[in-house]
């Protein structure tokens, strides 16, 4: 019996580093080591939301909500408001932004990703850096040479990250879409399966 409680506890003490370890971000702008690094994800191509309609947040197929703190931002698709195809294939639900400068905040999310697309001009190519900044201070520059629809992939891994701001240097606004997410770190499922047992093992003794 004892036995058993010292292996519990163990467990518990495994899962609580696993957890504690989870916590650093890591900020990628490439989304095969991003998908890779996640090992499973769901995409929102379709947000239910109203084309045209004012987004103040964003409902994610998995359940969770995001929630932008742009002024008027609208629910566009490629060449449905936005003039532009999107290179890679992309046609689902689009948030175009009214300024340089946006921040997605949300709860219980291990990993979010997304596809940025700058306002670029009729002709280009158009040179822009996208800034990116966690709210755990992580930050990173990806900079590119966008014809109008090309996108940039942007995404983060890791807990402990409650929201992620995005801004341009040269482009008015951008557009965001082709969301993916991973909504809870495996760290925590183990820590709760582990305190469970745990329970389970004191009730038995």
């Amino acid at each position: 019996m004892q036995f058993r409680l010292v292996l519990a506890g163990s467990a518990l003490s495994a899962c609580l580093m696993v957890s504690a370890a989870a916590k650093a971000a890591t900020l990628t702008g490439d989304f095969a080591a991003w998908a890779a690094a996640v090992d499973g994800y769901v995409a929102t191509p379709d947000t239910g939301l109203p084309l045209y309609g004012t987004v103040t947040t964003i409902p994610l197929s998995n359940g969770k909500t995001l929630s932008v703190a742009g002024t008027d931002d609208t629910l566009l698709r490629p060449l449905s408001g936005w003039l532009f195809p999107w290179s890679n294939g992309y046609t689902g639900d689009i948030i175009d932004t009214t300024t340089n400068s946006e921040t997605i905040s949300f709860t219980g999310l291990n990993a979010l990703g997304l596809e940025l697309a700058p306002d670029a001009p009729f002709f280009g190519p158009f040179a822009e850096t996208f800034t990116v900044t966690l709210s755990d201070g992580t930050t990173a520059q990806f900079s590119g040479t966008y014809t109008p629809g090309t996108t940039q992939f942007v995404g983060f891994y890791g807990s402990d990250v409650d929201s992620i701001t995005i801004s341009t240097t040269v482009a008015p606004d951008f557009a965001f879409g082709n969301i993916v997410d991973a909504p809870e770190p495996l760290s925590l499922s183990v820590l709760l399966a582990g305190l469970v047992g745990l329970g389970a093992v004191r009730r038995r003794a």
